[in-house]
């Protein structure tokens, strides 16, 4: 009697434990397609003096803000959770009086479309070729980029040389890595699960509370400097819809490439600039990349962390005017 009431009773709890399952899968799956709620972007993300375009390329709408006259200065933001052009956007201002600057936002990033198609490292270094074909008239810019924007404009670099004058690099990498306090090992093996990985970004990487966790943890060396509005405003980049189709892109590695590789075959003026707080990528690897393109210097950046645009816009100010000022002496490598 008692083995067939429990053998009743594990019958039972199987079938209530599987329905719940079931019921958990059907509401990812519910959560996961309906129509994502577009955030507003605040009006911080780009200075009011610049107009903000559309340059419409092959792989889709790009959004970038222009102001000024003279030598084309091409602003590019890192890849992470929420990025766009808000990156630099206390700093170009600065240079509107003496340049042509343009602050994009990658394919994918910011306001640019957020397009369904896969794509890699080659896929954007195309986009910023079409980009500056389309708007520099035939004049080679300098490139400002930043994280792994420095490995696509370092290639673009020697791609096509005739499109840029000179690098200015803030920290670059080649490729996504953990290290960097935003993706952790954990975080890549759910971003490879198709029924939760929307679920999660959406839950978790997006949210204020992990984006104002990332600013104070690992993007400033200072934590009191991640103001309200930078939170605001990478947060709501971040939930736009479509906007975790890029990340996943980045976490399955699509926009990795041979960075060290390619920046020894530069022949244009490089400079590095680096905080020396950065968690990642660390002051140490500055001063051995500096030794590899053929014309380098190195600006250190004091007490100040990965996400130095924002958090010490007035150093990264000064430290572009010297790198921009053609009567500063180049390092040549030997």
């Amino acid at each position: 009697m008692w083995s067939k009431l429990l053998a009743r009773y594990r019958k039972i709890w199987g079938v209530g434990l599987g329905a719940g399952l079931l019921g958990a899968l059907v509401l990812a799956f519910r959560y996961t397609s309906r129509p994502g709620y577009k955030p507003r972007l605040p009006d911080a993300i780009s200075p009011a003096i610049f107009a903000t375009r559309i340059l419409y390329a092959r792989r889709g709408q790009l959004v970038y803000h222009e102001s000024g006259q003279g030598d084309p200065l091409l602003f590019l933001h890192g890849i992470y959770v929420g990025a766009s052009s808000y990156e630099w956007s206390k700093v170009y201002p600065h240079f509107a009086a003496t340049h042509q600057v343009l602050a994009l936002d990658l394919i994918g990033f910011g306001e640019s479309e957020r397009t369904d198609a896969n794509l890699s490292a080659a896929d954007q270094i195309q986009l910023l070729s079409e980009f500056l074909r389309a708007k520099c008239g035939g004049e080679p810019a300098t490139i400002v980029a930043s994280g792994q924007s420095g490995g696509f404009a370092t290639a673009l670099a020697i791609q096509h040389p005739e499109l840029v004058r000179r690098l200015i690099l803030l920290m670059p990498t080649g490729a996504m890595e953990p290290h960097s306090g935003q993706m952790r090992r954990s975080h890549v093996l759910l971003a490879k699960m198709p029924v939760v990985k929307r679920t999660f970004y959406l839950r978790h990487l997006s949210s204020r509370v992990q984006v104002r966790y990332w600013l104070r943890s690992f993007g400033f060396a200072d934590p009191e400097k991640a103001s309200d509005e930078t939170v605001e405003v990478l947060s709501n980049s971040a939930r736009q819809p479509g906007a975790e189709r890029a990340i996943f892109q980045w976490v399955s590695r699509r926009f990795d490439l041979e960075f060290e590789k390619r920046l020894a075959e530069v022949t244009q003026p490089v400079t590095l600039v680096w905080g020396n707080k950065a968690k990642y990528p660390p002051i140490e690897q500055a001063y051995r990349l500096r030794l590899m393109p053929r014309q380098s210097n190195l600006i250190v950046l004091e007490n100040t962390g990965s996400l130095a645009p924002l958090e010490s816009p007035e150093k990264v100010s000064r430290a572009l005017a010297s790198a921009l000022d053609p009567t500063i002496r180049i390092y040549e490598v030997g």
